[in-house]
Formats: structure tokens, C-alpha cells, sequence
């Protein structure tokens, strides 16, 4: 009986072929998946894409983060109502927040807030920063990663 195989080099070369096939599929899936799962988020959370809010700048000196917001929406005011619409780390406890509370930010318009809190920074130490803008009826969320200078 004359049998003839694949070469070892052929079928190797197969084998890897199926394999990044297999993860390129995975991972468009993936990405749309992440795509559908952050709309009907945002659609049960109330936030809506036409309110936006962006994260322009922020810095630290120490005892304060100087945090620079912009209100992106294409209409309308955002408001920061309170402490519970600055958060660092899951945290809220602010020893004190200027301009004072509260505070409306006009679509196209900055707002800079120093963020004071009750314990001194770390070099190095990194941050996870959340912030909420409110209208009457939805709101905008910012996020941020920050290390501390």
C-alpha cells in the first residue's frame, strides 16, 4: 500500500493557521459583545449620548488634585450637585471641594475643581477617578486612571 501524509511542516503550519483563525474570530466577537453590553448599559444607567463630559486635565500638588472638566454635550448645562459626584478609588470622603457645590458647566465650557482630601498623596500611587455631571433628566460620566506625581 503506497500511504501519503501531510508533512510535519504543512501540518504544523495548518494547525497554527486554525489557531489564529480561532482567536481572531473570538476576539471580534468579543469586541462586539463589549460594544452591545456598554449601550444597554449606559440605556438602563440614564446616561444618553448626547450629554458628554470629559477629563481635559488633572494634576496633584500633594494635598489637592486640580481636576479639569469639560462639559463635551452638544446643549445644555451639567451640574455637580455634590461630593457624591467626585470619586476617587470607590470613595467619596473630599475634605473639600472649590468652587463650591453646587456648580453648572455650560455645553463647550471648562470648570477646573481642587479636590482637597484629609490625607496627603503618594508618589506613585495609582487612582481610579469617576465623575458624574447631572441635568434635569440624565447624566454624564468621565473616568479617569491617575498616578499621583
Amino acid at each position: 500500500m503506497n500511504k501519503k501524509a501531510v508533512s510535519p511542516v504543512v501540518a504544523t503550519m495548518l494547525l497554527v493557521a486554525v489557531a489564529v483563525a480561532s482567536v481572531s474570530s473570538y476576539w471580534v466577537w468579543l469586541r462586539s459583545f463589549q460594544t452591545q453590553v456598554q449601550k444597554e448599559v449606559e440605556q438602563q444607567s440614564g446616561v444618553t449620548t448626547s450629554l458628554k463630559l470629559n477629563v481635559i486635565s488633572i494634576t496633584d500638588d500633594g494635598t489637592s488634585y486640580y481636576v479639569t472638566l469639560k462639559n463635551a454635550s452638544s446643549s445644555g448645562a451639567l451640574e455637580f450637585r455634590g461630593t457624591q459626584d467626585f470619586i476617587i478609588d470607590g470613595q467619596n470622603n473630599w475634605e473639600s471641594i472649590q468652587p463650591s457645590l453646587p456648580r453648572s458647566v455650560n455645553a463647550g465650557s471648562n470648570i477646573t475643581f481642587v479636590l482637597k482630601r484629609s490625607t496627603n498623596h503618594s508618589t506613585g500611587t495609582p487612582h481610579s477617578f469617576v465623575f458624574i455631571g447631572h441635568t434635569s433628566r440624565d447624566q454624564a460620566v468621565a473616568t479617569i486612571s491617575y498616578t499621583d506625581s
